[in-house]
């Protein structure tokens, strides 16, 4: 800008003269050296006004001033963010950085707080945020840095001149979804042609958020190719408080109309989290077992066919009572045939006024047995069957 003046002024001189109109041109024996002077002047003052130095100042700024704390149990709860201060002034300068935090659950943490910066310089730091898992979603913290100049040079900066700058942000927890399906009975189910269960289940919350769970029948295609059919459907949904349980629910399973051999197969039960696309399912199996129907001419129409261990038990009972009969049959031959062969003799009967008690006398089998002859009669007995 004086450039331009003092060329300006230098034209006009050159075209009227050095003392200007009505001036005689004696007054002045040379002009070119009054010119060569006032414009080295304005370039003087041109100087001058560019190398005015900038006030001691402080600016600060983060990279991400909405952070996220992931609080996952499986999780380590920390979070860190970059943040930077600069120097903006034409002097060197101690900055101090001091944080606004009123977070109880969380920490925050200045990997570094005190800087020296030359002029125009700058400086990276970390801001770390701790906490615990399984925080609620619904916590938020507000936080604020602030640098301020403590000293210009080798000087204490007045603290009627401090200067400062801020930034502010705000520290939200992160949602996370868990969930864990119960099945009270996880017994075999045994089914037959055209039998209809009822399977009952919970599922529980245990993400920091209410979440909407859906439990599903993983494996309803698989199942129904092999003829198996779901009246109501092949899932059900239901929102869950934090920290909550959901209600009985249930989904029916309706076996195949024909069954022609007996078969097992698996129904895999599903609960995952709608919040949290990335959250482990919770998984029960139940086992299915089909019977096939009766077959015609089984043992006895309307009996159920009976397992080989029963067969043999039953069998073995049947031999025992063979046996049992046997021996009666023999026993009472043998006792005949010596009846026979001895003649009757009737003994005089005495009558007492009390009855004596018929006392059983095991040892007369063996009486009857071991006389001459007895074991020849038992062995023929048996001969005759």
């Amino acid at each position: 800008m004086f450039g331009r003046r003092a060329a300006d002024l230098a034209h006009h001189i050159d075209e009227r003269g050095w003392t200007g109109e009505g001036v005689s041109d004696r007054s002045v024996p040379n002009r070119w050296p009054l010119v060569l002077v006032l414009m080295m002047v304005c370039s003087l003052l041109s100087t001058a006004q560019a190398q005015i130095p900038t006030a001691p100042g402080v600016e600060i700024d983060c990279e991400n001033k909405q952070p996220e704390l992931d609080v996952h149990p499986l999780n380590d709860p920390v979070v860190e963010i970059t943040c930077t201060v600069r120097n903006p002034s034409s002097f060197q300068e101690s900055i101090l950085v001091e944080k606004e935090w009123d977070g109880l659950e969380v920490d925050m943490m200045l990997d570094e707080d005190t800087f020296e910066l030359g002029p125009d310089e700058e400086e990276d730091f970390k801001v770390t945020f701790s906490g615990q898992t399984r925080l609620s979603s619904s916590l938020s913290y507000d936080f604020t840095l602030v640098a301020t100049v403590t000293n210009v040079g080798m000087l204490d900066w007045p603290e009627a001149l401090t200067s400062n700058a801020s930034v502010s942000g705000d520290l939200n927890i992160a949602t996370f979804g868990m969930v864990d399906l119960e099945i009270s009975d996880k017994s075999t189910r045994t089914m037959q042609e055209g039998d209809e269960i009822k399977i009952s289940f919970q599922f529980q919350n245990n993400g920091n958020d209410d979440d909407k769970i859906r439990v599903t029948i993983l494996n309803a295609a698989e199942l129904e190719e092999a003829g198996f059919s779901f009246p109501g459907g092949t899932f059900v949904a239901e929102n869950v408080a934090e920290d909550g349980s959901s209600t009985v629910r249930e989904l029916t399973v309706r076996s195949p109309s024909d069954v022609v051999a007996d078969e097992r197969f698996q129904m895999v039960f599903q609960a995952e989290s709608e919040n949290d696309d990335e959250a482990p399912v919770s998984e029960i199996t139940i086992s299915i077992q089909l019977e096939a129907g009766n077959t015609a001419g089984g043992l006895g129409g309307g009996l159920e066919e009976v397992d080989k261990d029963t067969v043999v038990l039953y069998g073995s009972i049947g031999a025992a009572v063979l046996f049992g009969l046997i021996f009666v049959v023999a026993l009472a031959k043998a006792l005949r045939r010596r009846a026979n062969s001895q003649p009757m003799y009737v003994p005089p009967v005495d009558v007492d006024d009390e009855p004596e008690e018929d006392d059983l006398d095991l040892s007369e089998l063996d009486d009857l047995f071991a006389d001459e002859g007895g074991e020849e009669d038992f062995d023929a007995v048996f001969a005759d069957l």
